[in-house]
Order: structure tokens, then C-alpha cells, then sequence
């Protein structure tokens, strides 16, 4: 609500004239608020609708995710967690549509939906890899020299954890391909604290001319051109557009 304020002044036969300085200025303040009144309302609007034109796949996840964390209690305490959670949840949720589309399951989303594989792999595996400390201690190393070789920060210690359970991830799989050649051929690119649905958006058609005949057998079935099962789908996706080979 605006007020506007003048000066009492005395009567005068021409109205306009007996005007005093403080009437003068407020009528030219009441000028000015009609005027702004348009773009005050437009301002009010847009901040009622911050995604007005956002495509509405977007939309449907983020609704989705929000029910989400509500039915299973999740809360993140960094901002940049939850935005790397959201990242994870979207690649879970697409991942279970492509394999209801592709056999008859009931798989759908539970409490693990926002864990990367890395935090699956240690849920499943986890005082087997609570030992390989070596690896551990390896791996964070990598990451940071991946960080500055790439310029790579984070908004919080919250991203930077969850990002680095990715990246860890990723370079599980680099490690089995490098395995399945029997030496170190291949390493991590700028998309390696990336999920498969974050690679596939910035993942363009030409870096297929960069993947290797030797790479393209590591992850796909003998005299298939499609990737049927989740290991191979992850494998196939760090193969073509997030491992490198190292020169």
C-alpha cells in the first residue's frame, strides 16, 4: 500500500496556482507511482510463476521429487546437495520409464531413488569396500587434480560430497574398461561427476567419432548395437562420452 503526502496550503481563486511546492511534488509523486503500477504488477507475477516457460518434462520431475522427498523424509541441508540429489533422482526416474518400456517389471521409485551407484555399491558391498582405503585415498586424490585441471567448483560441501560420489562412480567403470583391456588406456573427461542424464544432454553426436572400436566392444553385446541391461547402460554411457583415453 503507497501513501502519498503534501503540503496544507492556502485557497486561492485558481486552484493550479494556489498550489504550493508540497502539492506540486505530490502529484508528480502520484504520477510516477501510476506509471509504475504496470510494471510493479508484471514484476508481481513473474515472481508468482518463477518457471513460466519451463519445459514441462522439467516440471513433472521436480513435482515428483518434491512428493517424493515429502512421502520419505528427506531433507537436504545444502542447497547445492539438493541440486545435485535432483540431478540423480531425474537419471533414476528416466532409467526406470526405459526399462518399464523395455520388459515387464514393477520396479518404480524408492527411498534410494536420490543415491547415486557409488552409495548403492557401498550399501551392498559396504564393509568389503570400507577396506580398500588405498582405493579410497587414490580416488579423492584424482578428484582433486580433476577439479583443477577442469576449473571444476562447487556451492557447498553438500554438492562437492555428492558430486564426488559420482565421479567415484565413473570411475569405477573406467576402471573395469582399463581392466578389460589389460592396461591403463582410459581416464576421466570434464563429465566425470556427471549422471548418465546430465552426460546426455551435453554429450553431442560428433564425440561418437571419438569413441574407440576397442571401447565400443567393452560395453556392447557381441553383434548387438544396443545396450540391454543397466551395468552395460552405465558402462556404455562413461564409455562414449565421459572416459577419455589418455595419451
Amino acid at each position: 500500500m503507497f501513501f502519498v503526502f503534501g503540503l496544507a496550503t492556502s485557497p486561492s481563486a485558481d486552484p493550479i496556482r494556489g498550489m504550493g511546492r508540497g502539492s506540486t511534488v505530490a502529484l508528480a509523486a502520484a504520477a510516477a507511482l501510476l506509471v509504475s503500477l504496470p510494471m510493479l504488477l508484471l514484476v508481481l507475477l513473474l515472481a508468482a510463476d518463477p518457471l513460466p516457460s519451463a519445459d514441462p518434462y522439467e516440471q513433472e520431475n521436480h513435482r515428483v521429487f518434491v512428493e517424493w522427498k515429502a512421502k520419505n523424509g528427506k531433507t537436504y541441508t545444502y542447497p547445492g546437495e539438493e541440486e545435485c540429489r535432483y540431478a540423480v533422482f531425474k537419471d533414476t526416474r528416466r532409467y526406470i520409464a526405459w526399462d518399464r518400456a523395455s520388459r515387464p517389471t514393477s520396479s518404480g521409485l524408492n527411498g534410494f531413488a536420490a543415491s547415486s551407484n557409488e552409495e548403492m555399491y557401498l550399501g551392498l558391498f559396504g564393509p568389503w569396500v570400507a577396506k580398500q582405503e588405498e582405493y579410497e585415498q587414490e580416488t579423492r586424490r584424482m578428484f582433486v587434480l580433476w577439479k583443477a585441471k577442469y576449473g571444476k567448483t562447487y556451492r557447498d560441501v553438500g554438492e562437492e560430497r555428492c558430486r564426488y560420489r559420482l565421479f567415484k562412480g565413473n570411475r569405477r567403470v573406467v576402471v573395469r574398461l582399463n581392466a578389460a583391456t589389460g592396461q591403463d588406456v582410459y581416464g576421466l573427461n570434464q563429465f566425470g561427476d556427471l549422471t548418465n542424464e546430465e552426460v546426455q544432454q551435453r554429450c553431442y553426436p560428433e564425440t561418437d567419432r571419438e569413441l574407440s572400436t576397442r571401447c565400443q566392444a567393452a560395453v556392447l553385446d557381441p553383434g548387438s548395437s544396443t545396450v540391454r541391461d543397466r551395468e552395460r547402460l552405465i558402462s556404455y554411457m562413461v564409455c562414449r562420452c565421459i572416459a577419455t583415453e589418455m595419451r
